[in-house]
């Protein structure tokens, strides 16, 4: 009786345990082979760019092998209790078989995971994503649960045995708490969280849970958000290839100029797409909140280079760029995110001004912030649209946008890349007309 009691819970945690990691490792793993199928090379180069936009989080090894199994992309964080066998075993599933391969073990006092998903394109399978994770912590309070339940045992005898039938009939109704809420979250329903009270491990193990379900539901929305963005997105780019395409190949003796000038379009919607797949891939990593190292940044400096860089597009639009960069404007941050910024509103001003028109970069301290403020005598944005200008893919004149070559998410990253550097973005119109965009950081204090 004393072994059941001490065991029962321990399985029970542990099977909890596995249904956890296959609810958070599978579909991490699955989002994986989406991304490296979306490319349309799959070469260590390109599905390098790609997985290091994605999160890796508590994994301890992700691999991207093609057919051959010669591996293209590794990421080892902790390769703890690794076992070479096993990894080779799922990709060789995966590749000879197109099948989905999750297991997961506890033994040694930790959980090992893998995790494999074939890479499908045009049909064939030409590689396999697997990972492989390593958790000693969830492993610990497993152990933590069969050592407290032991202790109790032995020290209290005889008494114990009530004690643990009273202790297993509590436990079992919690975990089964816990096991409900797997199963609403299995069946789709990521915003269920399990409560249960107290301090132990098995607390522990409903808030590792929640903390579980929480990460799950934002991969889920980023990957509903991603999807319906993207394809409405790249749809008329799209078509619009598509028809040119069809023209050139179904008219008989088109002359050249034609042919150059649909040829021209083609291209046109090739950059395009280029451009919005960019903007879509920095997006994708804002949301993911990939961790970069943050750095004491002169914004003066910062916003020289931006200046500099755009002076041949002002000089082509005829409009003037006045400075004002005033000294004591440090902040934390990242240079090229810094830059990014600056970039996208004051190419912006220069875009949507006038011929004869300016635009003024403010660079500046006030108080205990950083403000940068730009200035432009444009053509302006209306009262009505200025509420949406920061959500993604909104366009105040959509032709005339698209004309400009813009996407509708330059706003939205200057929006998301200063609220995770601790600032905020602002827009208003100019009583003289045009537009005043003000970004504000918290100052640097050395």
């Amino acid at each position: 009786m004393i072994v059941v009691l001490n065991t029962y819970p321990v399985i029970i945690s542990r099977d909890l345990v596995f249904v956890s990691k296959e609810n958070a490792i599978w579909p991490s793993t699955v989002q994986m082979g989406a991304s490296v199928e979306a490319l349309e090379r799959i070469t260590p180069e390109t599905v390098g760019q790609v997985m290091g936009m994605i999160e890796t989080g508590s994994l301890s090894r992700v691999s991207v092998m093609n057919a051959n199994m010669d591996e293209l992309y590794s990421v080892r964080n902790d390769v703890t209790g690794y076992d070479e066998r096993v990894l080779f075993s799922l990709v060789r599933a995966a590749i000879a078989e197109k099948k989905d391969e999750f297991r997961s073990s506890f033994s040694d006092g930790a959980f090992k995971t893998y995790s494999s998903v074939p890479i499908i394109s045009g049909g064939q399978v030409v590689g396999a994503v697997c990972v492989y994770e390593y958790d000693a912590a969830e492993g610990a309070i497993v152990l933590g649960i069969r050592n407290d339940m032991f202790t109790v045992s032995i020290a209290l005898g005889i008494a114990a045995i009530l004690v643990s039938v009273i202790l297993s009939r509590t436990m079992t109704y919690r975990l089964k708490r816990i096991l409900d809420g797997i199963k609403n979250v299995r069946e789709g329903e990521y915003t269920y969280r399990v409560a249960v009270s107290g301090h132990d491990e098995l607390a522990q193990l409903a808030d590792e849970f929640n903390s579980l379900t929480d990460r799950l539901q934002k991969t889920e929305e980023i990957r509903r958000r991603f999807v319906a963005d993207a394809s409405h997105e790249l749809k008329t780019p799209l078509a619009a290839i598509r028809l040119l395409s069809d023209s050139i190949l179904e008219t008989d003796n088109m002359d050249k100029e034609t042919v150059k000038e649909f040829v021209g379009g083609i291209r046109e919607e090739s950059e395009r797409l280029g451009r919005t797949t960019q903007q879509l891939l920095a997006l994708t990593k804002l949301d993911n909140a990939v961790n970069t190292a943050r750095v004491e940044v002169d914004c003066c400096e910062v916003a020289g280079r931006v200046l500099g860089t755009l002076k041949p597009i002002a000089e082509r639009a005829q409009v003037r760029v006045e400075p004002v960069l005033n000294g004591g404007a440090r902040i934390m941050a990242t240079a090229d995110e810094l830059f990014q910024i600056l970039y996208n509103l004051v190419e912006n001003a220069i875009k949507y001004n006038r011929p004869g028109g300016s635009v003024t970069l403010t660079v500046g301290r006030e108080a205990e912030n950083v403000k940068i403020v730009v200035e432009d005598t444009g053509i302006g944005i209306p009262d009505a649209d200025l509420p949406y200008i920061f959500d993604r893919f909104y366009r105040v004149e959509k032709s005339r946008d698209r004309d400009e070559g813009g996407t509708g998410l330059g706003l939205s990253i200057v929006k998301s890349t200063a609220v995770r550097h601790g600032g905020d973005v602002t827009a208003q119109r100019r009583p003289e007309g045009g537009m005043r965009f003000t970004v504000t950081f918290p100052a640097y204090v050395g």
